[in-house]
């Protein structure tokens, strides 16, 4: 979302509303209400999301809950999401930017809940999360904390030290999102193998990826929905789209910022396997 204000930000939400209104209202998203899976749809902030999204918008039974992104960064802030998972109904799934938390996992086993785990390179997360505070939502505290460095390699040191109410240093977000990808119950999804080719990834690991999701959820399409789906998952229309390709930071960084950056979260892209 580009938003230089609180009105902009508003009026997006009103559009998205209507948007996921009219949707559920189609033949199938009805039928889904009695017979659909409960989904959420879980990753790092600005590791793809709107790819799930995108996807899950074209699947049969499936709409969107209507819910705003469920965000927990703190373990105050656990129980009212636990609720907001709890109460997700046959046929919906919801978008999460939650940090990993051992009861999230129960409350959705509990309620009989599929949580799908996104993850994505974290140099080009940490590029892709530069551009949104420092050029689309410049209504965060996190853009004027930026604003004040004058290059790109000091925006990127300040983003991995972070600042105490501002901006969390970004090593220590990779660590606390990291636990998802062992879960047993959890499906974890690589944004490198969604996107597809035009995103600079490959048909063959976007089909597996989709085939793999609808496994996991028991969901059953033909070849040529799966054709068709495949083919509408990457937008460049979405809200918060930016470069959404693979491997931008070898593109985006001198040869001098790709060093420090791979050493100075090296630990990190090792135990997110990259």
């Amino acid at each position: 979302m580009k938003a230089k204000n609180n009105f902009e930000k508003y009026k997006y939400y009103v559009l998205k509303r209507q948007e996921i209104f009219f949707h559920g209202l189609q033949k199938s998203q009805l039928k889904g209400r009695n017979i659909g899976p409960k989904v959420v749809l879980n990753s790092l902030p600005k590791s793809g999301t709107h790819l799930l999204e995108s996807m899950f918008f074209q699947l049969p039974l499936m709409r969107h809950s209507g819910k705003r992104t469920l965000r927990s960064e703190t373990q105050s802030l656990i129980d009212p999401k636990l609720k907001v998972i709890s109460k997700l109904k046959k046929g919906q799934f919801l978008l999460a930017h939650m940090q990993f938390d051992s009861s999230i996992v129960q409350t959705a086993n509990t309620n009989d809940v599929k949580i799908i785990h996104l993850i994505r390179d974290p140099r080009d997360v940490l590029l892709s999360h530069l551009n949104y505070i420092q050029n689309m939502d410049t209504t965060q505290k996190s853009h004027r904390f930026i604003s004040q460095y004058d290059t790109k390699l000091d925006k990127l040191k300040a983003m991995i030290v972070g600042k105490q109410d501002v901006l969390e240093p970004f090593p220590l977000v990779l660590k606390k999102f990291q636990p998802w990808m062992n879960q047993q119950h959890v499906l974890c999804v690589k944004f490198e193998h969604l996107i597809g080719p035009n995103g600079g990834g490959t048909q063959e690991d976007q089909t597996q990826a989709v085939k793999k999701i609808l496994d996991f959820i028991s969901i059953e399409i033909n070849n040529e929905e799966l054709e068709q789906i495949c083919g509408k998952i990457f937008s460049s229309k979405s809200s918060t789209f930016n470069k959404g390709k693979i491997g931008n930071w070898k593109r985006a960084l001198t040869p001098e910022e790709a060093k420090w950056l791979n050493e100075a979260i090296g630990n990190e892209i090792n135990n997110y396997n990259y």
